[in-house]
């Protein structure tokens, strides 16, 4: 046993005694894998990477309710019992080779982690998990409601001034680029990241593009535009997810992942769009928080797309 663990179980052990044993059952830990979000693993999960080799000790790990991702060793993780394996195969150094991560780590639980060129990978997704997306998306403004709901009032704003308008879609991509920080490496949103002007012609004719192709395709019998809106519901979450991606790579990659699911993105604009409306319910307040949510919700939904 090296001075890491023998520490992290002392410190364990201490905590166990203190409060009566572990509750840690229903903790869930997102770890920090190759600067891509994997998760959620039970804590015996952790633990199994951690005996493995799969993971060091340095892996940077989150739980809800925490401020920043930490590693491993950190006594957040120790007081739920980290590092207590049943069957601990202790390396000689943390720094040897480890063996493939995705290969090894429960398939049951693993989020794999994609770092293929767009144009490369197979032409298939993965599928939409409703509840899940509008869970991840409450949880997500719980933690940025201030921003979020700044970001909302500016756009209407500036909605019915000519030429400033144009910013809303910029506004709308960079949103998208906050969301996919904070569900990456749990940055808070800033104010100051909604002003982001890198790329910024492309964030700007992009969702207009695509929102003219769509009009059209509506104003030929409804059909065509129910289809070229699945195909490019996500291509403004690629602009934030990806900046710097072209928009027609944008448009293709928005495709390839919604084949197959296009009644389940179908079904998600409707309730989201139903969960927006809702907002006007409460004196037209209720949209501040409504209508953030359902755009994080989507970008949740292609995020698990992608997966």
């Amino acid at each position: 046993m090296n001075k890491w663990q023998r520490a992290l179980l002392l410190s364990s052990l201490d905590n166990f005694n203190s409060r009566g044993g572990f509750n840690h059952q229903m903790s869930q830990v997102y770890l920090n894998l190759n600067n891509q979000q994997a998760g959620p693993y039970s804590v015996e999960a952790v633990n199994q990477m951690l005996s493995s080799n799969q993971v060091s000790p340095e892996t940077l790990g989150w739980m809800q309710g925490m401020a920043n991702w930490e590693a491993l060793h950190e006594d957040t993780f120790a007081n739920l019992g980290l590092g207590l394996t049943s069957q601990p195969k202790v390396p000689t150094s943390w720094s040897e080779p480890k063996p493939s991560l995705t290969s090894r780590m429960p398939q049951e639980q693993v989020k794999q982690i994609d770092d293929t060129p767009i144009h490369s990978k197979k032409n298939n997704s993965g599928t939409i998990n409703i509840s899940q997306a509008l869970g991840e998306a409450f949880t997500f403004y719980k933690n940025n409601a201030l921003c979020s709901t700044a970001w909302l009032i500016i756009v209407g704003l500036i909605g019915g001034i000519p030429v400033v308008n144009l910013m809303i879609p910029l506004l709308g991509v960079n949103f998208y680029t906050c969301v996919r920080n904070f569900r990456t490496n749990g940055k808070k949103m800033a104010f100051g990241e909604l002003f982001d002007f890198s790329y910024a012609v492309g964030k700007i004719i992009g969702p207009i593009f695509v929102g003219i192709l769509i009009l059209i395709g509506y104003l030929c019998f409804i059909i065509p535009g129910v289809i070229l809106t699945c195909m490019w519901a996500y291509t403004p979450c690629l602009q934030g997810d990806k900046p710097g991606l072209s928009l027609f790579k944008a448009m293709k990659e928005s495709k390839r992942l919604a084949k197959g699911n296009y009644f389940k993105i179908i079904l998600l604009i409707i309730i989201l769009a139903l969960l927006a409306f809702s907002g006007f319910l409460l004196l037209g307040i209720g949209v501040l928080i409504t209508v953030p949510i359902a755009h994080v919700a989507l970008y949740c939904a292609y995020d698990q797309c992608k997966s």
